[in-house]
């Protein structure tokens, strides 16, 4: 019986490492049809996934990619490590929603400092605000990123422009 939820556990983080190497290999692609060199980091690089520069070394982003996979209707689950703000403006988070199998991805690509703050006082003001029969809410940290909040960042909805 060990052995069986062992294995179950194994399967579904390897899904899930699957599932967020698919969203940095979409983000980099998408970069390099638009001609930027674009490269992915070491797994062990934290808060960056891709690189990329543009072919002159003009300019160069840092992104993190946050992935939601295929069937997955609830959202991207974030922990509070997101809310951490970084020196400079050339940080984005790639929000990636893989849809279907037959779908192309839908993209987020939204500055980091401007997430992190949003997502910040998005939980402050979910702590203040009361639970189920009234009861506070008890700090977590989990921070979510879901499909009412698409609207505020529309403008970065499949805008690689940016």
């Amino acid at each position: 019986m060990e052995k069986d939820k062992s294995n179950k556990e194994e399967n579904r983080r390897a899904a899930y490492n699957i599932t967020g190497v698919a969203g940095e290999y979409f983000v980099a692609a998408e970069l390099s049809r638009r001609g930027w060199i674009a490269t992915m980091t070491l797994k062990n690089t934290p808060n960056i996934d891709v690189i990329a520069t543009t072919p002159d070394g003009q300019r160069t982003l840092n992104i993190q990619v946050k992935t939601r996979s295929i069937g997955n209707r609830q959202g991207w689950i974030l922990n509070k490590g997101i809310e951490t703000l970084v020196p400079g403006k050339n940080f984005y988070i790639a929000f990636v929603d893989l849809k279907g199998k037959d779908e192309k991805p839908d993209y987020f690509l939204i500055p980091k400092n401007l997430f992190a703050k949003w997502i910040a006082k998005r939980h402050q003001e979910w702590l203040v605000t009361p639970g189920r029969s009234g009861r506070a809410h008890v700090d977590n940290p989990i921070r979510a990123f879901d499909k009412p909040q698409f609207k505020e960042f529309e403008q970065y909805h499949n805008n690689w422009d940016i």
